[in-house]
């Protein structure tokens, strides 16, 4: 049985959060049908619901629409809503930033929480900054079946203490993703060994073609990370603190700076907000501007795939490979992104919320978003399920499953920290975006990021 704690936060977040916490309360006061917090509608996810007093409804809440459907409908075909025809799933979904923020007033406060909640893993931090973290430890109820998930990408993110608080379904294993047709016909063999061999790559592709090897992003991270990561390096600590600032966090820098100055790398277009996955980012290589792609199945793992994304009609001109090696211990993968299910502390329906994550996660239904979005799953029998290793037409029939197999096994551990959004910030504004965007000096950088990291922890 899943247990129960009323969590509380510290008093400085809690201060800081105590507009949105009066606002949760109102909200589960007067919320419309269907918002967090109100009274839940007709069953949706089984069978037509009985009496009243017998229904239960568990409350689920996420930030996309999908994000909750494949979970209905892979209960639905495995027969779990059969087996409970008075249990259904009262799926809400609002805007990113505004679910989290309410979840996060919700738990401090322990009125108008949902029964299970989808974290995206850049925004858990904020609930390990609580004296108390808001949520289920999951340990007991996973047990000896955490050797059946890849930690890296279905835990890590959602654990802080040695305490696992949610388990995400994708296996974010990150590949290099690069269009063999042209590295082909300007000669350069592939795929690439090492970091080195990729960049001579791109500065015959830059004076053959006038077109550059890879993008990176100036306004976030999420490139630094994954080589981070690649490297054999944390970008957290143990402890929460800030893990690259070290040699080869410089020497990542530099490389990226220099393909930027030489013209084999362009900067990946931002939009906004979208620093990351700005509407224009595929055009470039639409363009044929660019030719190779660095990131987590979600990213590049699908490129051509139902929703268009990707360098569009370039079928069969593709290929995938595990990360080049040369930079640190040369870890052939890395993990970048991830959603979780948890379940808050003060959630109605604690027990019937985890056997809806156990079927949903830690069985092969778990196929069912490998179905709709093409995912690479974190449970481990899925991922060698056939369905994973059929080959993709983009990739030119490549059995890319085959690969996220085998990188799913070489994963690295990561760690979580309560500091993690000032830290990205931090990091992004003071060394990320200067560095590759202005040509700031790396030494000087890294000394005043970790000036500010040791004030971020202070506060």
């Amino acid at each position: 049985m899943v247990g129960n704690r009323n969590s509380k936060m510290n008093r400085r977040d809690f201060l800081r959060m105590a507009g949105m916490t009066a606002g949760a309360v109102a909200l589960a006061a007067c919320a419309p049908a269907g918002a967090p917090g109100a009274a839940a509608p007709a069953a949706e996810g089984g069978a037509a619901a009985p009496a009243a007093a017998d229904t239960v409804v568990v409350e689920a809440w996420a930030h996309w629409e999908q994000g909750l459907n494949w979970i209905d409908t892979a209960l639905k075909e495995s027969g779990f809503w059969e087996k409970h025809p008075n249990w259904s799933l009262n799926k809400v979904v609002l805007p990113f930033a505004e679910v989290h923020d309410k979840l996060l007033a919700a738990t401090a406060s322990g009125v108008g929480t949902p029964d299970i909640a989808r974290i995206e893993q850049g925004r858990m931090s904020a609930f390990f900054k609580t004296d108390d973290v808001g949520f289920v430890a999951l340990n007991d109820s996973i047990g000896d079946r955490m050797k059946d998930l890849v930690a890296g990408s279905a835990t890590d993110y959602w654990t802080w203490k040695g305490q696992v608080y949610g388990i995400g379904n994708e296996v974010n294993a990150c590949t290099l993703a690069y269009r063999k047709s042209i590295f082909d016909e300007i000669g350069v063999e592939t795929p690439f060994a090492t970091w080195d061999d990729f960049v001579e790559a791109s500065k015959k592709l830059k004076a053959d073609k006038n077109m550059a090897g890879i993008s990176f992003h100036d306004l976030s991270d999420g490139d630094l990370q994954m080589m981070l990561f690649n490297a054999g390096e944390q970008f957290f600590l143990e402890d929460g603190n800030f893990g690259g600032l070290n040699d080869i966090g410089k020497q990542i820098l530099t490389m990226q700076a220099q393909m930027l100055k030489d013209g084999t790398a362009v900067v990946a277009p931002a939009t906004g907000d979208a620093t990351w996955n700005a509407p224009n980012y595929w055009e470039i290589y639409r363009q044929d501007q660019v030719a190779a792609v660095l990131g987590a199945p979600w990213w590049n793992g699908k490129l051509g795939n139902d929703d268009r994304i990707g360098p569009g009609p370039q079928e069969k001109q593709w290929r995938i490979q595990a990360l080049p090696g040369g930079i640190g211990k040369g870890i052939p993968t890395a993990t970048h992104g991830g959603t979780s299910v948890s379940i808050p502390k003060a959630a109605a329906h604690k027990d019937e919320a985890w056997a809806i994550i156990e079927e949903s996660h830690l069985t092969k239904a778990v196929l069912q978003d490998v179905k709709e979005r093409g995912i690479v799953p974190s449970y481990i029998p899925a991922i060698e399920d056939p369905l994973v290793h059929e080959p993709y037409a983009f990739y030119d029939g490549q059995v890319i499953g085959d690969l996220y197999l085998d990188l799913a096994k070489q994963m690295p551990r990561i760690f979580q920290s309560p500091w993690a959004t000032d830290i990205h910030t931090a990091v992004v504004s003071i060394i990320v975006t200067p560095v590759l965007q202005q040509g700031a000096d790396i030494d000087k950088a890294f000394e005043d990021c970790a000036v500010e990291i040791e004030r971020i922890k202070a506060m």
